[in-house]
C-alpha cells in the first residue's frame, strides 16, 4: 500500500497537527504491508519534519510543496493541485491531517480526514469572525466530500454529530492521537533560562481555548505565597498566535518577564526531557478535541494539574488534579498545583492516546474497508497481526 500524507500547513514551527502526521507515517512504516509513505508538506515545513520528529526510513518519502504559506494559496494547493499529485504518486489511499478544502471527484482514490476539533464553531475567536466563517465553510465542504472522518476522540466524534446531525454514523470514526515521543533525551541540553531551575510545564499555542492568562496569574501567586520554589519559571512551548500579546501584556502587568520562558518549534526529543525534568505539568484549557499535552504528560509519569473539562475527566488518573477553568482569580488552579506538587511522582500511567503503530493499525483497518467499497482499489484488504508487539 502506497498512503499519501498531506499536511501542507502554515506553521513554520512543530504543532499538534504536524506531530500527528508524523505519528500517522511512524506508525504506518511499522507494517511490512505499507509499502510506501508519502508525507507532504510546505517548502517551509520540510527541514522540522525530518529533524524535530526523526522520521528515518526509506520507505518515507517526505515530499515538499514550493508555494507561498498564505491561506488562500494552501487552500488551492489542496483544492487543485493534490488531487494530481496523489495520482501522479500512485497513491492508494490520501489522508489529510486536518480539515482543507476537498473536491472529492477529483481523486483516483479513496481521502479520509482527521478532525481534531470544532474550533470554528465553538471558539470562533481562535481564528476572528472572518477567518472564522471561512475555516466553517472549509470544513462543511471536507466533511460531505470525504470517503472517511476520524476523530481523535469520542468528544469530539459526539460533537461532531451535534453540529452535523446529517452526517451519517457510519461515515466517522474514532482513532485516539497517538503518543510516540522518543525515550532518547539523555544528552539533550536545556535552553539556557531554565537548565538550573526547577519548572513548571505547559504545551500550549498561544490562542484564546488554551486559557493561559489564568495560568500566569496562578503562577504569581504560587511565586507570592511561596507554593513553588522562589527560582521556579514557567516553561510555556507552543506557537504565536492572536493570544499573545495579551499574554505578554499580563507578564508585564505580574512581573514575570524573568520567569515565564516561551519555547517553541522544539524538538520531540527535548519536549520528552522537558515532561521528564519538569516540576508538574499544567494543562488549564476551556476546550480540548483530544488533549495531547495530558496523554504525554501521563505517558512520561508526569504529575499534572489540569483543568475540569469532559476530555480531561475521561483520562485522568491518579497523577492528576482537576481544577475550575473558569475562576479568573486563579485560586482554583492554585490550589490544585499546591496538591499536585505533593503527588509522587508516578511511573507512566497508560495514556489516552495510543501508541503510533496502535493507532496505525486502526487506520489500515480503515483504509481496507474503504478499498473494499472502491471499485478502483490498488492494494489488498489488510490482514496483519494486530496483536504483534511493538511500540515506537
Amino acid at each position: 500500500m502506497h498512503l499519501v500524507v498531506a499536511s501542507v500547513s502554515a506553521s513554520t514551527s512543530p504543532s499538534g497537527v504536524c506531530r500527528h502526521a508524523a505519528n500517522i507515517a511512524r506508525g504506518m512504516l511499522a507494517f511490512s504491508s505499507v509499502r510506501k509513505v508519502t508525507l507532504v508538506t510546505g517548502e517551509w515545513q520540510a527541514g522540522y519534519f525530518r529533524d524535530a520528529f526523526d522520521l528515518k526510513d526509506p520507505r518515507l518519502e517526505i515530499l515538499s510543496i514550493a508555494i507561498a504559506n498564505r491561506s488562500v494559496s494552501r487552500n488551492l494547493w489542496y483544492l487543485r493541485t493534490l488531487p494530481a499529485l496523489a495520482h501522479a504518486q500512485g497513491a492508494d489511499v490520501v489522508h489529510l491531517a486536518y480539515p482543507m478544502p476537498l473536491r472529492r471527484s477529483a481523486y483516483t482514490s479513496p481521502v479520509v480526514v482527521s478532525l481534531h476539533d470544532l474550533y470554528p464553531f465553538d471558539i470562533p475567536r481562535n481564528f476572528g469572525v472572518h477567518k472564522a466563517w471561512l475555516n466553517r465553510a472549509v470544513l462543511r465542504r471536507c466533511l460531505k466530500n470525504a470517503d472517511a472522518v476520524v476523530c481523535v476522540s469520542e468528544p469530539t466524534r459526539g460533537r461532531l454529530h451535534e453540529l452535523f446531525p446529517a452526517l451519517r454514523p457510519e461515515k466517522t470514526s474514532v482513532v485516539p492521537n497517538s503518543v510516540g515521543l522518543t525515550r532518547e533525551y539523555a544528552d539533550i541540553e536545556f535552553p539556557d533560562a531554565i537548565r538550573d531551575n526547577p519548572f513548571l510545564l505547559c504545551v500550549a499555542q498561544h490562542r484564546a481555548n488554551k486559557n493561559l492568562v489564568p495560568l500566569l496569574r496562578s503562577f504569581r501567586l504560587a511565586l507570592d505565597r511561596s507554593v513553588v520554589q522562589p527560582e521556579t519559571k514557567l516553561v510555556i512551548v507552543g506557537s504565536e498566535g492572536p493570544e499573545t500579546p495579551r499574554l505578554r501584556q499580563v507578564i508585564t502587568e505580574c512581573n514575570l518577564q524573568d520567569r515565564v520562558v516561551f519555547l517553541r518549534g522544539i524538538s520531540d526529543a527535548l519536549l520528552s526531557a522537558l515532561y521528564a525534568q519538569c516540576e508538574v505539568v499544567v494543562a488549564p484549557s476551556l476546550l480540548e478535541g483530544f488533549g495531547l499535552s495530558v496523554a504525554e504528560a501521563l505517558a512520561a509519569g508526569c504529575r499534572v494539574a489540569c483543568s475540569d473539562i469532559p476530555i480531561f475527566r475521561s483520562v485522568a488518573t491518579a497523577n492528576c488534579v482537576l481544577f475550575d477553568p473558569m475562576d479568573s482569580s486563579g485560586e482554583s488552579l492554585l490550589t490544585a498545583l499546591r496538591h499536585a506538587l505533593h503527588l509522587p511522582r508516578g511511573a507512566a500511567s497508560s495514556p489516552a492516546g495510543l501508541q503510533p503503530r496502535q493507532a496505525a493499525a486502526m487506520y489500515l483497518a480503515l483504509y481496507s474497508r474503504l478499498a473494499l467499497r472502491s471499485p478502483i482499489s490498488l492494494f489488498q484488504p489488510f490482514h496483519e497481526d494486530l496483536s504483534a508487539p511493538g511500540d515506537l
